[in-house]
């Protein structure tokens, strides 16, 4: 079977599936195991796989309609390079956590894969996905294969493997953080964010589109959050969730909570969501449900989404007082000469990038508090944003509004790049010296 044939075949029962998974009760996962110059024995495969699931029924489709047991396809690859190729050494290079250089050499140079797609029930998700992943690691432990995860579209070492599927099960139960991906990308003048893995488990994949790139971190923990809730048993219903981040009942999950929130955090919030929202390209082929940040009382969704991140996770802002002097005022005026260019590399395109610039905003006795906006748009010498601070003086206008300004106004910005690194910001580092 060719590689492209497969790929119908795999696309084929993931359109199934994910059109009926809640209906049909019916659950898949994909793996694909890359073992180099060592070609598995299918009957061999097979035998062990009965041994695990005595009911298994081996296809060579995918199932339509109901699934009413388990099932699998599974096939031997000799020629990887055709039927089953490795990703390119970029994609190795975000999805291959761990690997060395040579190993990222050695899996995309590996001759020989085998490939496994099981089908089950939906009440059966949580033990049949802790069995298969408990196979795998048998079988590449101690060796140098590779499992690539087609749930979350990611490759895995036996180290990997073993910290990411075998250690993140807890009373039967496993840790969203481990087991799931995701995966957030710059949607024209906004960022979405979206997890994969969740299809194995029965459960909705979860979405947070038209976001402000800089909420990225936000939008990632609130989504890993939610996707826990649902792993230990809370339901969406009637298209609302409470989240509240003490329920979260994994031991793991809940030491990483003091490290995200703030003293002022309520730890609490009500989510809405659409349900069954349509696929974009390259979504996970699964049910997916998006948080619904569209609330009456704001102007635009942005700014609530901000509330909620408020509410469970706290914030910390300050206002400085401080004369602008000479030294700081020359800061400005290099960043302004550094606007021209920052207009032609926002038009042109930022991926995950974001850039902030801080303007005055006339305050409710007519004065001027300076705050950061987040750049959507950046039309001559207008520029539109979403406002990155709550103002301390001006009653009506709350972080995430969306704000226009005029680039004479700008007094600095603010260049996160895509490695991590900022550029800017030379003015603040002088108004935390001479503030207050």
């Amino acid at each position: 079977m060719k590689y492209l044939f497969f790929c119908f075949l795999l696309l084929n029962s993931y359109g199934i599936l994910a059109q009926h998974s809640l209906e049909t009760e019916a659950v898949l996962s994909e793996f694909g195991l890359y073992t180099m110059d060592q070609q598995l024995d299918e009957a061999t495969m097979k035998k062990e796989l009965k041994t695990i699931f005595p009911e298994i029924k081996f296809v060579d489709e995918p199932p339509k309609g109901n699934i009413d047991g388990t099932m699998a396809y599974v096939e031997a690859i000799s020629d990887v390079s055709i039927d089953y190729p490795v990703h390119t050494m970029e994609y190795l290079s975000y999805f291959a956590d761990g690997f060395s250089k040579t190993k990222k050499e050695e899996l995309i140079a590996s001759k020989n894969a085998f490939i496994c797609v099981f089908y089950y029930q939906r009440k059966n998700a949580f033990t049949h996905s802790k069995k298969l992943f408990d196979w795998v690691y048998k079988k590449i432990k101690n060796t140098k294969y590779v499992v690539y995860d087609g749930e979350v579209r990611a490759y895995f070492s036996s180290e990997t493997w073993k910290k990411n599927r075998i250690d993140a099960w807890e009373n039967g139960l496993p840790n969203a953080l481990k087991l799931l991906m995701l995966h957030t990308y710059r949607d024209t003048e906004y960022c979405r964010s979206i997890t994969l893995g969740m299809q194995r488990l029965g459960l909705p994949d979860l979405v947070i589109e038209d976001s402000p790139c800089l909420n990225a971190t936000n939008a990632s923990q609130l989504l890993m959050i939610i996707a826990q809730l649902l792993v230990e048993g809370k339901r969406i219903e009637n298209e609302s969730l409470v989240v509240h981040l003490d329920a979260i009942k994994n031991s793991e999950f809940q030491r990483v909570i003091p490290s995200i929130v703030f003293e002022n955090a309520k730890k609490k919030a009500t989510i809405a969501f659409k349900t069954s929202i349509p696929m974009q390209e390259g979504d996970p082929m699964n049910t997916i449900h998006k948080v619904d940040f569209d609330a009456k009382g704001y102007d635009n969704t942005q700014a609530y989404e901000n509330e909620i991140y408020t509410n469970l996770f706290g914030a910390e802002d300050a206002i400085t007082h401080v004369n602008h002097n000479k030294e700081i005022e020359a800061a400005s005026e290099r960043a302004k000469q550094r606007l021209p260019a920052l207009k032609r590399l926002f038009n042109k395109g930022l991926d995950t990038e974001s850039l902030l610039l801080k303007a005055p905003f006339t305050t409710d006795e007519g004065g001027n508090e300076w705050m950061w906006i987040e750049v959507i748009r950046w039309k001559d010498e207008t520029i539109e944003g979403i406002l990155q601070n709550d103002p301390y003086y001006i009653k009506n206008l709350k972080s995430g509004a969306k704000v226009t300004v005029q680039q004479a106004d700008v007094f600095d910005y603010i260049l996160y790049k895509a490695d991590g690194t900022m550029e800017g910001n030379e003015t603040g580092k002088l108004i935390q010296k001479y503030g207050n």
